[in-house]
């Protein structure tokens, strides 16, 4: 069973909203473009893990603190007997894997998967050491798009390539079980523990006033769009949501991209590129969140559970 779907990471979500309204830095622009592969390759994993079939409890993308060090898993499958670590990777082409290091085909040194799948599989050892579990984990490093190549005189048991992970898989799905009620548990616990807040701090800096206004389509972030009584109507691709959905996500967005606002009004009336009145972007804000009256007017945050 899967406890917790994948989404989009905070940075993903930045980088995102940030490459659609503003010129993005060469280097900016390319960790955006890495966000979009890795996830893609991440989606894909997902859609091989589900269709297995596994007995056992999937969690995804898992962002973890030990002490003070936050750690992310891509995907974790907890069994009766173990915990399984995937490290997934979206890389394309060929590399070379000598003198314990990755390199690309035109030579470029990367970062060693391996490295970081150990850091990940030592955090998570002992945030389960912590919370009373001894299960042994099993880390796995899942190359997989059909395109990669690694070339290796060594071979590693922890690599996992696109065509060698159905097999994988089925295996551990045909271990028909029943979740011990501990193992479970510890699911829980462990989705409990995921910091859904999170924020890098490699995060590109960017302010209120450079950024181009107006409500993106969630389709194809294109701004242009015309509109009935009720409904939006993105002009470049088609995509049709009630406007109350529009305003609603440019909300979030407009939270996700400066944590530090208060939410008024009138900020949104400028985000959304006052496209809707301020009457109704107050009658949504009033609906969804708490208000509060300062001296010099109204501000919104998130209703207390």
């Amino acid at each position: 069973m899967n406890l917790k779907e994948r989404i989009k990471s905070v940075t993903y979500l930045v980088l995102e909203s940030l490459n659609y309204r503003m010129n993005l830095a060469a280097t900016e622009k390319a960790k955006y473009e890495n966000q979009v592969k890795g996830f893609d390759g991440e989606k894909q994993f997902d859609f091989h893990m589900a269709e297995s079939h596994q007995s056992g409890v999937v969690l995804n993308d898992l962002v973890l603190n030990y002490r003070d060090t936050v750690f992310q898993i891509d995907s974790l499958l907890i069994t009766n007997e173990a915990v399984y670590l995937y490290e997934v990777k979206n890389y394309a082409g060929s590399y070379y894997y000598k003198e314990d290091s990755f390199f690309t085909e035109s030579e470029y040194k990367i970062l060693n998967p391996l490295r970081q799948v150990d850091r990940s599989a030592t955090y998570l050892h002992n945030v389960m050491l912590r919370l009373g579990y001894h299960l042994p984990i099993y880390p796995i490093i899942v190359f997989i798009h059909p395109e990669f190549t690694l070339y290796s005189s060594i071979p590693n048991k922890l690599f996992l390539f696109s065509n060698q992970l159905p097999k994988h898989l089925n295996s551990l799905a045909s271990q028909n079980f029943l979740i011990k009620p501990d193992h479970m548990e510890l699911a829980h616990q462990l989705k409990e523990l995921h910091n859904e807040n999170y924020r890098p701090d490699n995060l590109p800096v960017y302010h209120l006033e450079q950024l181009k206004k107006g409500v993106l389509c969630p389709t194809c972030f294109s701004t242009n769009h015309t509109d009935t009584r009720q409904n939006y109507f993105c002009t470049t691709c088609g995509h049709k949501e009630t406007i109350t959905t529009a305003i609603e996500r440019s909300i979030k967005e407009f939270q996700l991209l400066f944590p530090d606002y208060l939410i008024t009004t009138s900020h949104i009336y400028d985000w959304c590129g006052k496209s809707y009145s301020k009457e109704r972007i107050r009658m949504i804000l009033k609906a969804n969140y708490q208000s509060h009256l300062s001296r010099h007017m109204t501000y919104y945050s998130e209703k207390s559970p």
